[in-house]
């Protein structure tokens, strides 16, 4: 009868063990969110991550509120506890293992407030990146990068409407018609971009990220939206940009320019 007793003690303790670990262990969900990889990159700028040296007074419009879980593009999950921990992550990116993903809600701050403000949804999120005006796709696309985009290629808006472009023209009305209501929250992977006189195939946001940020460090082009079209074959496929000025910060000379016929 002892023994009969002990056992059921050792199974009720046990029992209570094993639902304890598990409620300990509970996954936290994540959601991909192009709007963070845009509120990475700005935090990356002001950190000076790109294999620089790193300084960690952040002029950030809104800072995270930690502890915060994000994803990484393989579904695995990293908790930081810590901006100095969030950099750590950042450093140690690679185009094949990047964060794109990030567990709402979570919670944003003001420098010097005390008042957070709680993000809920990816929407919300991206109302922070516009309202706090940070480079974002509509800004990348902007002529005057020390790159150009072959055609055709996509982009996918907030609407969750999917936009094709086939030329410059088409390229400088989507940009020029983008507001706080119609705007790019990504682009449709892969595709190609002429930049050094080298075309190169773009697989995903971090790689765009990155031949944004080394377009910002190398180039100082402040080319105007005018289209007055200019071309130069790169390999046998010829390459439009809309005016010279963009042509030339791709790394181009007029006397590269070919007939666009």
């Amino acid at each position: 009868m002892k023994n009969i007793k002990f056992l059921l003690l050792f199974i009720s303790i046990l029992t209570t063990v094993l639902v304890s670990c598990s409620s300990g262990d509970a996954t936290v969900e994540t959601q991909k969110s192009s709007a963070l990889r845009i509120y990475l990159n700005e935090f990356k700028g002001v950190n000076n991550i790109s294999g620089k040296s790193v300084a960690t007074d952040s002029t950030m419009c809104y800072e995270f509120v930690y502890p915060l879980t994000l994803a990484y593009n393989n579904a695995t999950t990293v908790t930081v506890s810590n901006e100095t921990e969030l950099i750590a992550v950042l450093e140690s990116e690679t185009s094949q293992l990047y964060i794109n993903g990030i567990a709402f809600p979570f919670n944003l701050i003001a420098p010097g407030s005390t008042t957070p403000i709680t993000i809920s949804n990816e929407s919300e999120f991206w109302s922070v990146i516009n309202a706090c005006n940070m480079n974002s796709y509509d800004d990348y696309i902007a002529p005057g990068s020390c790159y150009s985009f072959v055609y055709p290629f996509s982009f996918l808006m907030n609407n969750n409407q999917t936009v094709t472009v086939n030329n410059d023209q088409e390229l400088i009305d989507l940009a020029s018609q983008s507001s706080d209501t119609n705007y790019i929250v990504n682009l449709v992977y892969p595709f190609s971009v002429n930049n050094n006189n080298t075309v190169t195939q773009i697989n995903n946001e971090y790689e765009f990220a990155q031949l944004n940020n080394d377009c910002d460090d190398n180039s100082n082009c402040n080319c105007p939206t005018d289209v007055n079209p200019v071309c130069v074959n790169v390999g046998g496929v010829i390459i439009q940009f809309p005016n010279a000025c963009v042509a030339e910060c791709a790394g181009y000379t007029a006397a590269d320019f070919v007939n666009c016929n």
